[in-house]
């Protein structure tokens, strides 16, 4: 077929992209709308069911031994956020950069005046220092918003494109990076490859940098769901559709062991609670949490929350495929998780299915 224009000026191959997206938009839509069952039924099966049993080869892939999870004081954004995390971490086993390209992937799905939906500049401009400090020889700051389109804009919105512009580090949008194919070998997904940005393919390390926040679809969202903004929207579309058809909680963890995050920086100074990602209302932490094993970060950040991770279905499968997620079997670096936890409320399309159809409008 020629490239030539039809009577409006588009390209009928350009017109067939447009179909394309549009068709696989619509697919998303009917599924997560529960495709008629009623009290959620399809959605639920997209968000909550999980594999209760799992192969040889997916659970060798889960860490091995007890693992170390910081939890680091910071009252403000206006506190010195590097100084507090690194002095805190002086016994605490850091990733070795030393000569490797790291990137930083923050939370930047969509933006709402007000909320802290994002990771906040103050955060990401410490993460760039600690990790200079672990030393990288060069940083990259690279995110696929899985909401907004217009990733100009959300950069300035958010403070955080003038954030990179300060320290000197490059911005990569993952939507519009030029795409590897990589194998899902034993994944949850049931799709045999994926389509991942060069800058993840390419990266010597991944440094999850998330906001923790309440989740309309999986209960939370943390340092593994943060891993949704590396597959490239250009490809998936927007807010990642064919991931959501596949189930949510199984694309969770396919990305955990094809991105191979080496480390997670997440921003618990103000949190979300409620309506999150997006919608939901701040709440004040006032803590960084750290560490290496994404699974043991993310239920000690739940716990925080008084939520059992055991809750949460990716959690749960992180804890049979990623790494720790017991009590027992995670060592606090910080203050003790019981005495500093929060009550935080939880999205009604959490605990109402028939809800969930609607919060498939409102973003990753």
């Amino acid at each position: 077929m020629s490239d030539e224009c039809d009577d409006d000026g588009l390209k009928r191959r350009d017109f067939l992209k447009v179909a394309a997206a549009a068709s696989l938009v619509g697919a998303a839509a009917e599924a997560l709308s529960g495709c008629g069952k009623s009290d959620g039924d399809s959605a639920a099966k997209l968000t909550r069911e999980v594999p209760e049993h799992v192969t040889e080869a997916q659970s060798k892939r889960r860490k091995q031994g007890r693992s170390a999870v910081a939890i680091v004081p910071v009252e403000s954004y206006e506190d010195d956020i590097f100084a507090a995390v690194k002095g805190q971490l002086k016994d605490f086993t850091v990733p070795d950069l030393k000569g490797q390209t790291v990137v930083l992937k923050p939370n930047m799905v969509e933006y709402r005046q007000g909320k802290p939906v994002t990771t906040n500049p103050a955060l990401l401009r410490a993460a760039i220092l600690l990790v200079q400090d672990w030393g990288a020889k060069n940083i990259i700051v690279a995110e696929g918003p899985g909401h907004m389109r217009d990733t100009e804009y959300l950069l300035e919105v958010t403070g955080l494109g003038p954030m990179c512009k300060k320290m000197g580090v490059p911005f990569v949008d993952l939507n519009l990076d030029e795409i590897e194919e990589v194998d899902n070998t034993d994944g949850f997904t049931n799709l045999e490859k994926f389509f991942l940005p060069r800058t993840i393919v390419q990266a010597d390390r991944v440094i999850s940098v998330p906001k923790l926040k309440t989740h309309h679809w999986v209960g939370v969202t943390c340092s593994m769901k943060n891993l949704f903004g590396t597959v490239p929207g250009r490809k998936y579309g927007w807010p990642k559709n064919l991931l959501h058809i596949k189930g949510i909680p199984h694309s969770i963890i396919d990305l955990q062991h094809l991105v191979k995050p080496c480390f997670a920086i997440v921003d618990a100074i103000t949190s979300m609670e409620g309506d999150g990602p997006i919608n939901g209302v701040a709440k004040h932490l006032g803590y960084v949490v750290l560490g290496s094993d994404l699974a043991a970060v993310d239920a000690t950040c739940v716990r925080m929350l008084q939520l059992d991770p055991q809750e949460f279905p990716y959690i749960r499968l992180a804890g049979k495929v990623v790494g720790n997620i017991e009590e027992s079997m995670i060592d606090i670096n910080g203050p003790a998780v019981a005495g500093i936890s929060q009550k935080f409320a939880m999205p009604i399309t959490f605990t109402n299915k028939s809800l969930l159809s609607q919060a498939a409008q409102q973003g990753s």
